[in-house]
């Protein structure tokens, strides 16, 4: 009896296992497709399938029933990728290929063109996921970029020998059509937002020059204002309120004063000549140290008239500031 059961379940398997194999078999024949791979995706059966006609990869819901007849299939992203995958629960998009070139295909259950928005025009891709924000880099013509992952618009320019190079920056939806003027209107290869005050202050650097400047778009009608010339080889953003920032040019830091607190008369006042610098808050007033040949010492932000001698190994040894600190040329 207990053989007899043993028998009864051996050949119950080997059906089993038979009719599977026929099942895959005739939905691949249905589909007429080459290949396909199937999931379970949020309690949807869905099939990767490579067609025969096109021998690219398509995406597709499928509903299974008892016979093959009652089987049914619905493309989402039609079969026109050589390489495409499932999404994951948390994917917005994913990288596709094409004739060995990539692009960024969106999330199709939201973006309802996903398949026909995809330019696959890069010959590398690199997603990188810092602080539960996307980057997509892009290679293209041997050189690294960065583009907008949804709009597909250039971030960066490719510019950079390698993906490590290229600046990782962060474009909110209010950034975008701000970010697209200044790089037309300004010629530049690389726009970077204020992290900080959120007045639409830019810094913007010449495509031709590789110099950076730093400019706001605020009114109706966008025109920019310059705040610091496309002339210097890097340049801070103006710290909160700050009076003025740092320029650099060839290796020395300067200091520019700020268009917000002085109009017209902003400038810059301190020569790119120095190696570094420190602010000092003292009794309420700014004082700025700088370092000059291995030295420090105070200068006058607002002149740029040095104020000390240059005999301090570190701005700690300094000697009080008791000179006056002018905020204004009228003082």
């Amino acid at each position: 009896m207990r053989k007899i059961f043993l028998l009864h379940l051996i050949l119950l398997f080997t059906i089993t296992c038979f009719s599977q194999e026929i099942s895959k078999k005739e939905i691949r024949k249905k589909m007429k497709a080459k290949e396909i791979i199937f999931k379970d995706y949020h309690g949807e059966e869905m099939v990767l399938a490579k067609m025969k006609s096109t021998k690219k990869w398509g995406l597709y819901t499928i509903s299974t029933g008892m016979e093959i007849d009652d089987f049914s299939y619905e493309e989402v992203i039609a079969p026109k990728f050589d390489s495409l995958s499932f999404f994951g629960t948390e994917d917005r998009f994913q990288i596709v290929k094409q004739k060995d070139k990539y692009g960024v295909l969106l999330l199709p259950y939201e973006i309802e063109d996903a398949a026909d928005r995809v330019n696959c025009k890069f010959d590398k891709i690199i997603h990188k996921k810092v602080d539960s924000e996307d980057f997509v880099l892009i290679k293209e013509s041997e050189k690294w970029g960065l583009i907008d992952w949804f709009e597909g618009f250039y971030i960066v320019d490719p510019i950079f020998d390698t993906p490590d190079e290229v600046p990782l920056i962060k474009m909110e939806s209010w950034m975008v059509e701000t970010f697209k003027l200044a790089k037309t209107k300004l010629k530049a290869d690389l726009v970077i937002f204020d992290p900080n005050n959120g007045d639409g202050a830019l810094k913007a650097r010449s495509k031709k020059t590789k110099k950076w400047g730093m400019y706001q778009f605020l009114d109706m009608n966008m025109e920019e204002k310059e705040l610091i010339p496309m002339q210097y080889d890097s340049l801070n953003f103006y710290p909160f309120n700050g009076k003025y920032t740092a320029v650099y040019n060839n290796g020395k830091v300067g200091f520019y004063l700020s268009y917000w607190s002085y109009d017209e008369q902003a400038k810059q006042t301190v020569a790119c000549k120095y190696d570094d610098y420190k602010r000092f808050d003292t009794d309420g007033v700014s004082k700025l140290a700088v370092k000059k040949n291995g030295k420090w010492g105070w200068v006058d932000w607002l002149t740029g008239e040095e104020k000390s001698e240059f005999i301090y190994k570190s701005p700690d040894d300094l000697p009080y500031p008791h000179y006056k600190q002018n905020y204004w040329f009228d003082d």
